[in-house]
């Protein structure tokens, strides 16, 4: 999902980790299941999500940053 957004929009980023191939990121991050969505550092979604769910997580991680 968090591509798709991205593909969207010039103000979104996205990259797939491969997590046994990055064990130290499944360490910072605390990954205990997939997806798991990081943003900005500060904030994730855990497991997958119907679009418009996405979208009001992302929303309100980013409001929260500011």
């Amino acid at each position: 999902m968090a591509h798709k957004f991205a593909l969207e929009s010039e103000f979104l980023t996205a990259d797939i980790i491969e997590a046994m191939e990055f064990p130290f990121l499944v360490n910072k991050y605390g990954v205990f299941g997939v997806p798991k969505t990081i943003i900005n550092d500060q904030a994730s979604i855990e497991g997958s999500l119907p679009e418009d769910k996405f979208l009001q997580e992302i929303l309100k991680a980013v409001q929260a940053s500011v």
